[in-house]
């Protein structure tokens, strides 16, 4: 099961999904208030794992190897933490259990400025949200952009619910706690990336006495995208 990111969507993961599908039954879900997944007003990592739970027991999974990205990593280690007999394996994607600065306040000032439901086009949202993020936008534009859909009143709508995750971004970066656990574990981290220092991979060993690691040089927080054959290589053979 695959747990995306925030401001993604389960079809971020459907190259590496078919691949895994090779040998795994796979499923690639929506967290709340994105992709396809209904909107709601509380986004919290423990309303996130209790939506995976729900998910579990309503299609009869008794055990899954639990795969997340950034937030969707967040909410791996807390269903590692709170149920940890519902789980096979865990891989989590370039996201440390402790808590961040917020960072994303310019990507959602972008968000808000683009005014989808006036656009005329895709092509008049996306010049709005390059106009705002500069440099970044290079790397992040193409990725907020899967999330724009058109109405069929006219105009355009993100998929994910851009107020309420504003709102909860003081949570969505918060720190997640655990204690020891017996999973077996692997933490994947980008080389170019910030997100996941040593001084976290140690704090991954000390709580996971099953743990395994890896590095991808060259590759940032997007790094399933940026290298998914040496990403696919590593968890493909961790969860076989």
């Amino acid at each position: 099961m695959i747990l995306h990111g925030l401001l993604g969507s389960s079809d971020n993961w459907q190259t590496l999904g078919k691949r895994y599908a090779a040998t795994h039954h796979v499923w690639m879900l929506d967290a709340r208030n994105h992709g396809k997944s209904p909107h709601h007003p509380v986004h919290s990592y423990s309303a996130m794992a209790e939506d995976v739970l729900a998910f579990l027991d309503a299609h009869g999974l008794d055990k899954v190897s639990l795969l997340g990205h950034s937030m969707g990593g967040k909410t791996t280690l807390l269903m590692a933490e709170n149920h940890p007999d519902r789980l096979d394996k865990i891989v989590v994607a370039d996201i440390a259990s402790r808590a961040y600065t917020p960072h994303h306040g310019p990507i959602f000032d972008a968000l808000i400025a683009t005014h989808p439901t006036r656009a005329q086009s895709r092509q008049e949202v996306e010049g709005i949200l390059r106009s705002h993020l500069g440099a970044e936008g290079d790397v992040i534009v193409p990725f907020l952009m899967k999330g724009l859909h058109r109405e069929k009143a006219g105009g355009f709508a993100w998929r994910f619910n851009v107020p309420v995750l504003q709102a909860a971004l003081a949570d969505i970066v918060g720190a997640i706690e655990g204690g020891m656990n017996t999973l077996p574990a692997m933490f994947i981290r980008g080389g170019k990336s910030t997100y996941v220092s040593d001084e976290d991979l140690n704090l991954f060993e000390a709580q996971f006495v099953q743990m395994d690691h890896h590095t991808i040089q060259g590759a940032g927080h997007w790094l399933h995208a940026e290298a998914p054959d040496e990403f696919f290589e590593v968890t493909a053979d961790f969860l076989g």
